[in-house]
């Protein structure tokens, strides 16, 4: 059977709660119950609260309602689970325990992976006859099998994968301080939690690329230093969260490099429809090492004289404009010249390889044609930009960002700090009109039921915190 039929259990427990309503089962808390079965060698874990009583679900419920088409979106769940014979109510409710969980536990050697789902049934009987039902829809003819250890049931593939995925010995999962701290880092109310062990992440890739030349692992070294990241998935009042951890001594590689607050945001207008802030030139410098002769070799410039561009805090916008939308980047290099002299090089290459045109001095252009980027130093920065003024025309705008309306009710529903690691922010309420609005224009109307249930969407926000070895991140979309 395919891992896809694996998952089912607990998708089921994800889409179909809100069509059965918002039962009194007894609250999971703080999840995760199903790791001391575990191995301990589990390179990820994901515990869903499958609690129709909770708080989190009776949140998200709520938050459903705000969208027009989330009966019609239910009655599709309906038609598709009476497709295999299956009633919501009936059927999967008792079938499922609490929480619903998934590991992913690496074999000794080699690069397979055994993923298993697990969960500890109301009704036993319930779970058995389910995935009997599951096993008939399935057209490959391939079968689920599933095992019983103390009340909880485990389901995979084959009774081999069980075994490589369950503890052989007296020490679980649960028993490993690393997916301990990563369990403290979040919530304790959630719909869904998950561990992702940082070394064992490495040894797997390491074990998948090992011949194939695969550019995953220049990604390992980086997880060889994250003891783990986790993460969970929360609903509010006015939307959804996703929050977790990073720690280890590659943190800051993964997530910036320290607090600070954003001065560039000073300049941007307060019409933009999207902003980003980072300071992580040491990061980009690590991701861009192991590529670093054939970077050379497409770009013109060294990996080192990148970093440079982005020594400081570096800031990205974008902002509606008369055909398509203008986008700025801004740049706080150590030396303005060097980093022009750097440009000037990226964009010489970019010309030739593209046709374009290169117009040098004071603001130097690339004329692509329909449209033109333009590139320069002001008041200590350098500029690239696509709007048609130039360089003259940014920064300093009449009305900033701080001063928006929007923005300030974004940033004050996800919670936003002022000193952060670095964030993006996405006006969503301005900006799917906007692409609505192109969509038209390119024949190609987005249909009503799209659009109306895209009209909840307010804003996207998501930022990092903290310093050393341990990072925090939070994304949150608003919703009204």
């Amino acid at each position: 059977m395919t891992k896809l039929k694996t998952l089912t259990l607990g998708l089921l427990a994800a889409t179909a709660l809100l069509a059965a309503g918002c039962g009194g089962a007894t609250n999971v808390g703080s999840g995760g119950s199903g790791a001391a079965l575990v191995s301990p060698n589990a390179v990820a874990f994901v515990s869903v609260d499958s609690d129709l009583g909770s708080s989190q679900w009776k949140q998200l419920d709520a938050l459903s309602k705000k969208f027009p088409g989330r009966d019609l979106l239910l009655q599709k769940i309906d038609h598709e689970l009476a497709k295999d014979g299956v009633d919501f109510k009936n059927d999967v409710e008792p079938a499922l325990g609490p929480e619903v969980d998934f590991a992913f536990v690496p074999a000794e050697t080699g690069k397979h992976v055994a993923v298993v789902g697990l969960t500890k049934p109301d009704d036993a009987g319930k779970f058995k006859d389910l995935v009997k039902r599951l096993n008939a829809s399935e057209s490959s003819g391939q079968q689920e099998v599933y095992r019983e250890v103390d009340g909880w049931y485990v389901v995979g593939d084959t009774q081999a994968q069980i075994d490589q995925a369950l503890k052989s010995g007296d020490q679980s999962l649960s028993d490993e301080s690393a997916y301990n701290d990563a369990l403290g880092t979040l919530p304790s109310d959630a719909l869904a939690k998950a561990y992702v062990n940082g070394p064992q992440l490495a040894k797997l890739i390491h074990e998948y690329g090992r011949g194939s030349g695969s550019g995953l692992t220049a990604a390992a070294p980086g997880l060889e230093k994250l003891d783990f990241v986790s993460a969970a998935l929360t609903a509010e009042s006015d939307g959804l969260r996703a929050l977790g951890a990073v720690q280890g001594s590659g943190a800051g590689d993964f997530v910036g490099s320290g607090d600070y607050t954003s001065k560039l945001i000073g300049e941007v207008p307060s019409d933009a429809l999207a902003f980003l802030t980072f300071r992580s030139a040491q990061g980009i410098g690590s991701a861009l090492s192991s590529a670093e002769a054939p970077l050379e070799s497409a770009l013109g410039v060294s990996v080192d004289e990148l970093v440079q561009l982005f020594a400081n805090e570096t800031a990205l916008y974008v902002r509606p404009g008369a055909v398509i939308p203008e986008i700025t980047l801004l740049l706080q290099p150590k030396n303005t010249d060097t980093a022009l002299a750097t440009l000037d090089k990226l964009a010489a290459r970019i010309a030739r390889a593209s046709g374009g045109t290169l117009k040098r001095g004071t603001q130097r252009t690339i004329d692509f044609g329909e449209f033109a980027v333009h590139y320069g130093a002001k008041d200590g920065k350098v500029v690239v930009t696509s709007a048609p003024g130039g360089v003259a025309q940014v920064g300093n705008p009449s009305e900033k960002l701080t001063e928006s309306a929007d923005f300030n009710e974004a940033k004050s529903a996800a919670g936003l700090p002022d000193s952060n690691g670095g964030y993006v922010y996405i006006d969503l309420k301005n900006a799917i009109p906007l692409i609505e609005g192109f969509a038209g224009i390119a024949g190609s109307n987005l249909p009503p039921t799209v659009t109306e249930n895209l009209r909840p969407l307010r804003s996207f926000l998501a930022w990092s915190a903290g310093s050393g070895d341990k990072r925090t991140f939070d994304v949150f979309l608003e919703i009204k």
